[in-house]
């Protein structure tokens, strides 16, 4: 027979998580809308400054460094997407391939992917294979073309 302490302990224990569960989704839909004001910041800044879009059809001559600042803002934002569940591998590698499509694209992640991260976890460093698997293969098997495709 259970005594009532134990019965109080275990309804505790119980609120306790249901608290912290309820907590999780709460911070969950904060970062998701954090996320979705980024991207509109993203597109907000694509209207301002077109060099920033990676995949534009004749981009007025311009500082590369805004283009390269460009490319790493999406690659951070799929990345965040990425950890949250929110982009499988799929979407991913589709959303890599449009990206390296361009050959400044794929210059640009021969020259940063290998310090772009940490790779602190598993996660992150599949992540990054995938975004290296990719620019391999834009560098190899694609043609470059655009296709306005996001």
């Amino acid at each position: 027979m259970i005594d009532l302490p134990t019965i109080a302990s275990i309804a505790a224990l119980l609120a306790v998580a249901v608290f912290l569960a309820a907590q999780q989704q709460q911070t969950r839909a904060a970062q998701m809308t954090d996320i979705r004001e980024r991207h509109f910041e993203l597109i907000k800044l694509m209207l301002e400054h077109p060099e920033l879009d990676y995949n534009a059809t004749d981009r007025p001559a311009g500082d590369e460094r805004m283009t390269a600042i460009g490319m790493s803002i999406w690659v951070a934002h799929w990345n965040t997407l990425w950890h949250m569940g929110q982009m499988d591998e799929k979407a991913l590698r589709f959303n890599l391939a449009d990206l390296f499509r361009k050959p400044e694209a794929q210059k640009w992640w021969t020259e940063v992917g290998d310090g772009w991260s940490s790779k602190a976890n598993r996660r992150e460093r599949r992540f990054i294979t995938i975004v290296t698997e990719e620019c391999r293969a834009a560098a190899t098997t694609r043609p470059v073309a655009h296709t306005g495709v996001r």
